[in-house]
């Protein structure tokens, strides 16, 4: 049975052994999207009745779906979601169980694991970052070495960005880079274009996770904030009652 601090440690000894592989988040917000729902949280937005957003949801169920070797797909657990949601995903990403892990892995009581763990790594290697325009990047405890400032509902308004990334990770000098996404559903597309185009790299969805620093969060999360309800929550895998 996972548990939430093990995969999340099994994560960090991959990037303290520098290896390559992709983290690629899916909570409720995508999951919405897969299921053709409307969304609008400030940060994205998606509309059902959309031919270009309709095009959006095929690349983001892509991505859900995608397999390689060192690919890795966050769910949402039931203890959040629902068991119903939980086993829908599941099924519905058609990835193995090895590859699945939290959608929320790096938050709730794991975030302080994260920030005192996995956020010191980030000075080890060269760094590229997608995040919001309004971050304040100087905050950082890490200098990145690329930046692509992003939009609110950056798939839509960022989506060169895709082939513009792809050119530039042709160069041979892009290689063993962490590279971090900021940036909602356009993140896991990247995620997945980019592990096809360039997989010498490791690619992570870490979502809100350096809004205490950027502070150019959308909308504030409560996993940050002290204690309290989710910075004390510690998920759980399947179902609660196995």
């Amino acid at each position: 049975m996972k548990t939430f601090r093990s995969d999340l440690e099994k994560f960090h000894q991959k990037l303290v052994n520098k290896e390559h592989f992709t983290f690629s988040k899916y909570a409720d917000g995508e999951w919405a999207v897969m299921k053709n729902h409307p969304v609008n949280n400030t940060e994205f937005w998606f509309s059902p009745n959309s031919m270009i957003d309709e095009i959006k949801r095929d690349r983001l169920i892509e991505s859900f779906r995608f397999q390689h070797p060192n690919y890795y797909v966050g769910i949402s657990c039931p203890c959040c979601q629902g068991i119903e949601t939980f086993n829908e995903m599941l099924s519905y990403s058609k990835q193995q169980d090895e590859k699945l892990t939290w959608a929320n892995l790096w938050v709730n009581s794991n975030y302080p694991y994260f920030v005192e763990n996995i956020i010191p790594l980030f000075n080890e290697r060269p760094i590229v970052l997608f995040c919001n325009r309004n971050g304040k990047i100087e905050n950082l405890p890490f200098k990145p070495v690329m930046v692509f400032p992003v939009d609110n509902n950056a798939w839509e308004k960022n989506w060169s960005l895709i082939e513009d990334c792809k050119i530039i990770f042709s160069d041979p000098k892009w290689v063993d880079c962490i590279v971090l996404f900021c940036c909602g559903p356009f993140g896991n597309i990247l995620a997945h274009e980019l592990t096809k185009h360039n997989d010498k790299n490791t690619y992570l969805d870490i979502g809100s996770t350096l809004n205490p620093f950027l502070k150019s969060a959308g909308f504030e999360r409560h996993y940050y904030m002290g204690d309290n309800v989710f910075s004390r929550m510690t998920c759980v895998w399947g179902d609660k009652n196995d």
